[in-house]
């Protein structure tokens, strides 16, 4: 039971750690706004002292799963409740959103959705605006909207929202280290604490009650760099433009949490061992890795000496099997024969019997490239799209 509340609890989140990218996702559609923010996970130990103290006099035991914080300032925060207050089958997570001076904007009740249950209009907008992309988990609010989080075909994590009816409204991009706007040169120019604008340290003062400005630095292209230790400890780098406007805020080094943690086997769920133990008899785990999505890579060596990587979904549903080894780029991935999806599995059977599968591929579109080679010795190599469905062949 233990497992599985660990495993519903991380489905319920999802919105986990992304890796560092300053690149927004590309989009083939009109309609597909801009990226209008970013975000970044940061410690709990990061909010403002008025936030930790509302959640702990309003949720008494409960537990800060998730701290985002965004280029504006405000807090997004998830908390999860106390044992005792919810039923026994399900595990409740309340997202709470503040303002950078730690004032409540909004309290909404989070609910996993199957990604499969999606609604047709969003399933839609992705494939349309994000092609290649894969949506790693999704879930609703309490006023009926969604959020949805994918990963782009050019590895950027992203987080979209949907109104209740699946209309698009915003898409925000997982900043693993920081929610800079520029990026640092080598002409970065200190500058004296005292001889910042006023409209810099009035900001800070404001919005930062009782911080202390460590440093601060002015940039080639005129914005400035203010690093601000907060009244609760936290270290923040606030960007600032030439006229001393506020731009972002990011989180300044040991605020950071990290996108990938190391796991104790003992600890993974049942239904991950199983499918191990039933699937590569013999095989030992090596290790094991909650990841960015609340999924979990699991490192095997089978009986045959051969290292593979294993991905389970947060609740620990096999999703696909790759060489650890493997040399391939950026764009293709490879994938376990005895993994492929039914429907390739059985084209080949069918339309090429006795044939045998030497090696396969999961291209960074969703599509397949399979190579066989046929009792007569002929190799060729098969396409197939996501869904499976033959696409082509060719001598290989």
């Amino acid at each position: 039971m233990k497992n599985n509340l660990k495993s519903l609890f991380a489905l319920a989140l999802s919105c986990v750690l992304f890796s560092c990218t300053n690149n927004d996702p590309a989009s083939t559609s009109a309609n597909t706004t801009a990226l209008n923010s970013s975000y970044e996970v940061v410690s709990a130990a990061a909010l403002p002292s008025t936030i930790s103290s509302y959640i702990a006099s309003k949720y008494a035991g409960s537990t800060t799963t998730e701290v985002n914080l965004n280029s504006d300032g405000s807090y997004v925060t998830y908390v999860s409740l106390a044992p005792g207050t919810t039923s026994k089958t399900s595990i409740v997570i309340i997202k709470l959103k503040f303002t950078a001076k730690g004032a409540l904007v909004s309290t909404k009740t989070d609910t996993t959705v199957a990604i499969a249950d999606l609604l047709p209009a969003i399933k839609t907008y992705i494939e349309t605006n994000y092609v290649g992309a894969t949506t790693v988990a999704a879930h609703s609010e309490s006023d009926g909207s969604f959020d949805v989080f994918i990963k782009a075909a050019d590895g950027s994590k992203i987080k979209l929202e949907f109104t209740a009816d699946g209309t698009f409204v915003s898409a925000h991009v997982f900043k693993l280290h920081g929610n800079h706007n520029h990026n640092h040169g080598d002409h970065q120019t200190p500058v004296a604490i005292a001889d910042l604008a006023a409209s810099i340290t009035t900001y800070i003062s404001t919005t930062y009650t009782g911080a202390t400005i460590t440093s601060a630095h002015k940039e080639s292209d005129g914005s400035f760099d203010v690093l601000i230790t907060t009244a609760a400890g936290a270290n923040l780098n606030l960007n600032f433009s030439a006229a001393g406007d506020f731009v972002s805020v990011s989180s300044n080094g040991n605020n950071h949490s990290n996108h990938e943690t190391s796991i104790e086997i003992t600890s993974l769920l049942a239904d991950i061992t199983t499918y191990i133990t039933t699937n590569y008899a013999g095989a030992t785990i090596t290790s094991a890795e909650k990841d960015w999505n609340g999924g979990f890579e699991v490192h095997i060596t089978t009986a045959a000496g051969v290292r593979l990587e294993l991905n389970f979904s947060s609740i620990g549903a096999f999703v696909v099997g790759s060489d650890s080894n493997n040399n391939h780029g950026p764009e293709m991935m490879a994938v376990i024969v005895k993994d492929l999806i039914a429907n390739i599995k059985t084209y080949i059977t069918t339309n090429y019997p006795g044939a045998i599968i030497t090696e396969a591929h999961l291209e960074s579109d969703g599509s397949y490239d399979i190579y066989i080679t046929k009792t007569s010795g002929t190799k060729l190599k098969l396409s197939f799209t996501i869904a499976g469905l033959f696409v082509s062949v060719k001598n290989s």
